[in-house]
């Protein structure tokens, strides 16, 4: 989420995936990053980049629930340090993350 983000810029990132899983959109009202900063404990706060990991059986009512996992990289002082990954630190988080939701182990 950068001051400069539009639709077009959004529709050009969305075409560095390709994979039927994942789903993009753009939320010009931050509607999605409220609700789930919400859900994090950021009331009033936009959430993005933030990773989010919920058991496969969970089922969600209007609002998200509390994810099994989570990690964000936002530098703000209002955002959870405990959960702050960047780089390899994030990439291992997000593996072990999997690994715990799945109940296997890929390392």
């Amino acid at each position: 989420m950068l001051p400069d983000d539009t639709e077009a810029i959004a529709k050009k990132s969305a075409g560095m995936f390709n994979d039927p899983r994942v789903h993009q959109f753009y939320d010009s009202d931050k509607h999605s990053g409220k609700v789930i900063a919400n859900c994090l404990g950021w009331n009033g706060k936009v959430a993005w980049d933030a990773y989010l990991f919920y058991e496969a059986d969970l089922v969600w009512g209007k609002t998200p629930p509390q994810p099994a996992y989570w990690m964000h990289q936002l530098k703000d002082s209002w955002a959870d340090r405990d959960h702050y990954h960047t780089g390899d630190d994030l990439a291992n988080e997000i593996l072990i993350a999997m690994e715990r939701l799945s109940g296997t182990q890929h390392r």
